[in-house]
């Protein structure tokens, strides 16, 4: 009887089922508590990384220190290089830059040395895909072309190891552009280094981007390239620089820089203001004989001229005469208020002044292209 009382309480299963949704509700409990606690560590780290993203837009700021415009000698402006301090903690990426009413679709930058920013044996070329970093607390300064980039190089093809010139010959391309700039379009040509000839593609040798690779076709392949000499390549690769109208030297410059975190830094730079004016002037001089006689002269004077944003660094005069058959001065005569040479006020006749100033900014402005040259009749 005892060993039947035995088996039949080991065989009661009266409380298993109460047991079991205890602790299969202890188990959701853990889980959800567990599920709760994700959630909220998740919401707490997106809530960070949104107030550490909105620190960085807000912290994030740069200033065009410097400038230095470029003339190209038509009155429209070359080039710029402008200096950008970054004041905070961080580096800041440009994704873009605009001037006046154009962007600059790709620009350069120098390193500390002065020389440009080199990429894998290329020169570096910004774009909004290739963004320019400007380090903590330091400078950086950029270069702003008004044409277009234009990166040239080449490399010498060696064919020591085309040992049949019957069969294909494969070399890597060391300087193939898509080391430095993936996907670019470019042109390119070769030449034999021993004949100095110009290599026909069709049917000689074909280039593989992908690879980086050249094939030259042997002789059973229809070529005709032989393996008594080396090759040279060459490539041209054309960056669109700025999509506008370059502006004129003595233009007012907006310059405005366009971060990775859509914040836009702006600055405006006026050229200064040249106003002149002729002075007549007679003084006696004294013979030797004790006599006087009048002697005129003419007095340049630039001291009305203004700089609205900063200050006149330098004010240089030109002078010609003779209907412009005479130059007297080129643009190196100095001086707020001068006093010219081999003029004759009485008796020369056509003369012309210009006068060009250069203010604290780098900013060129001329007489003859804001109100027109002086004229002497």
């Amino acid at each position: 009887m005892v060993g039947s009382d035995k088996i039949s309480f080991l065989k009661d299963t009266h409380g298993v089922s109460v047991m079991f949704a205890t602790l299969l509700l202890i188990l959701i409990t853990i889980i959800a508590a567990s599920g709760v606690a994700f959630m909220v560590s998740t919401m707490q780290k997106e809530a960070m990384n949104r107030e550490s993203h909105q620190a960085a837009v807000e912290n994030e700021e740069l200033k065009i220190v410097s400038i230095e415009p470029v003339p190209a000698g038509d009155g429209n402006l070359q080039s710029i290089d402008i200096t950008v301090l970054n004041l905070n903690i961080a580096d800041s990426r440009i994704s873009s830059i605009r001037l006046n009413d154009g962007y600059f679709l790709h620009f350069k930058a120098y390193d500390s040395s002065g020389a440009f920013d080199m990429h894998k044996d290329y020169p570096a070329v910004y774009s909004a895909g290739n963004r320019m970093v400007i380090p903590a607390t330091k400078s950086k300064t950029i270069h702003l072309n008004f044409s277009d980039i234009v990166v040239e190089k080449s490399e010498t093809i060696s064919t020591a190891g085309w040992a049949n010139n019957s069969t294909d010959f494969n070399y890597n391309l060391k300087m193939h552009p898509w080391k430095a700039y993936n996907g670019v379009d470019f042109d390119f040509y070769m030449n034999d280094t021993t004949n100095m000839t110009r290599c026909i593609q069709s049917g000689n040798f074909s280039i593989n981007n992908e690879r980086q690779e050249i094939t030259f076709f042997g002789n059973n392949s229809g070529g005709n390239l032989t393996n008594n000499t080396d090759y040279e390549i060459f490539y041209a690769i054309d960056f669109i620089s700025y999509a506008g109208s370059a502006p004129l030297e003595n233009e007012p410059l907006r310059i405005e820089l366009i971060t990775s975190y859509i914040n836009v830094f702006k600055e405006l730079f006026t050229p200064p203001m040249p106003v002149a004016e002729v002075q007549f002037k007679v003084e006696y001089l004294q013979s030797a004989n004790g006599s006087q006689s009048p002697n005129s002269y003419l007095i340049l004077d630039a001291s009305d001229s203004r700089d609205s944003d900063g200050f006149i660094t330098s004010y240089k005069w030109a002078v010609w005469k003779d209907s412009g058959n005479v130059t007297l001065y080129d643009y190196n005569l100095s001086g707020m208020v001068v006093r010219p040479i081999g003029i004759d006020s009485y008796n020369d006749q056509d003369v012309t002044i210009d006068l060009m100033l250069t203010d604290d900014d780098g900013m060129v402005s001329r007489l003859s292209q804001v109100s027109g040259n002086l004229s002497i009749l």
